[in-house]
């Protein structure tokens, strides 16, 4: 199978997810297609702007989809789930051509030496000569000229989405800043936490042994003793020194802002109730800001791309003419 890359950035996982920019770039997977009845293939399932999408285009690339992430047919799917993901590459393939139209519109081009550069890439990767590349593209039913449309419209999409969205997302300083600050013990160097830890079967039973505890029936040891199924039990669900970054996501976000002395509200893990007491915190700095602040803008820019590209997109549709017959 010619290799992709599957480990995408999360960048990179968005813009492939939401919109499969980048569909054209990873197109040489094996592709199962089982042609249809002729009259059935060609029936419009959608009209975008007076654009035609037939069930012969969609069926095709949900193969695409599948065998982009999983290798299984859509035969394999129960009928339901193959009906959602149908219409949700329908959708996808709706903002596709939203955004073609966009760069028509705009009058961005790609230019045919930039295609070929690509595919001297793809090959290059792939360790194919030309005669290898032409026939891995038949054996999923493309031709080569089939391959470049595919190529340039994947440029285009991307161009459109440079220009429109992605140079107008911007991380400011402050906005670094107060990240750092608001998740500051997710930096911490070495924070550890002496904790005594309750577990029982149901949440709901933690929630009555907090309240015992907190109107003084109870000492949080003796709790534990009594009724905990965790770990430590019989030392009054003491566990000693838990270090912050090996602890489960679950206790580091019933920890969070919490001092010594406090205890946590009830929360679930793996079906049971738990409660956590702080005994104790062990702080060794934290990483410096100029450490991180890269870490932070990416994860930032990633969260404002996907929700300014979902904007943007629905803008598209809000001023687009859809007829969806599917």
């Amino acid at each position: 199978m010619v290799k992709t890359n599957k480990s995408l950035s999360c960048r990179a996982y968005f813009f492939f997810n939401r919109s499969l920019i980048l569909l054209a770039a990873v197109l040489l997977v094996l592709v199962s297609f089982r042609p249809a009845e002729a009259s059935s293939v060609n029936r419009i399932v959608a009209h975008v702007n007076g654009e035609s999408i037939t069930l012969f285009d969609l069926e095709k690339r949900v193969e695409m989809f599948l065998g982009l992430f999983e290798d299984i047919s859509l035969d394999e799917l129960p009928p339901v789930q193959q009906e959602e993901t149908r219409r949700h590459v329908l959708e996808q393939m709706i903002n596709d051509i939203l955004m073609r139209q966009e760069a028509e519109r705009y009058q961005i081009e790609v230019r045919n030496r930039e295609i070929q550069e690509h595919i001297e890439r793809v090959k290059q990767n792939n360790n194919m000569n030309q005669e290898e590349f032409e026939q891995h593209l038949r054996a999923q039913g493309l031709s080569l000229e089939d391959y470049k449309d595919q190529i340039r419209d994947s440029m285009l999409r991307q161009r459109v989405m440079n220009i429109m969205v992605q140079r107008k997302t911007v991380v400011t300083s402050d906005r670094i800043k107060e990240y750092y600050e608001d998740n500051i013990q997710d930096f911490k160097k070495e924070r550890k936490v002496h904790l005594k830890v309750l577990v029982v079967p149901r949440v709901e039973e933690a929630e009555t042994l907090l309240d015992k505890i907190k109107e003084g029936e109870y000492q949080f040891a003796e709790a534990a003793e009594n009724y905990s199924q965790g770990p430590g039990a019989s030392e009054g669900g003491d566990i000693g020194m838990v270090r912050w970054d090996r602890m489960r996501p679950e206790w580091r976000e019933a920890l969070k802002n919490m001092e010594a002395g406090e205890i946590s509200e009830p929360f679930a893990m793996q079906g049971q109730g738990v409660l956590l007491r702080v005994e104790e915190i062990h702080d060794e700095g934290a990483v410096p800001l100029e450490e991180v602040e890269e870490e932070i803008r990416d994860e930032l820019f990633d969260k404002m791309l996907e929700k300014r590209f979902d904007e943007y997109i629905q803008g598209l549709r809000d001023r687009a003419v859809i007829d969806i017959r599917y």
